[in-house]
């Protein structure tokens, strides 16, 4: 413990950051193109919802009903957010994003 404390105090025993000259910039960043796997490139499938016959609709009960809600709507922002993904690597690959 002590010799942490000593190595702390002590400014011969600091650490020291050195700065060494360049001569011409380095780049920070560079452009890379990797390919997702096939499963991630797939276009979102969007089955057909519930029917909109509103007898049928009016016998489900009101907290079912919003957790149906609540799912579909959750659906939604997956399946678009994976057309988007898809649209940014392969733009016009998937019918559904081209539309909106």
């Amino acid at each position: 413990m002590s010799g942490l404390l000593l190595s702390t105090a002590l400014p011969g025993c600091a650490h020291r950051l050195v700065e060494v000259p360049v001569d011409k910039p380095v780049p920070v960043a560079v452009v890379v193109k990797d390919t997702p796997p096939a499963e991630l490139t797939r276009c979102a499938e969007r089955p057909d919802g519930l029917p909109e016959d509103a007898a049928l609709l009016a016998q489900i009960p009101t907290r079912a009903r919003a957790g149906i809600i609540r799912l579909a709507k959750a659906f939604a922002l997956n399946a678009s957010q994976l057309d988007r993904l898809i649209a940014w690597n392969e733009p016009g690959s998937c019918p559904a994003a081209a539309k909106k």
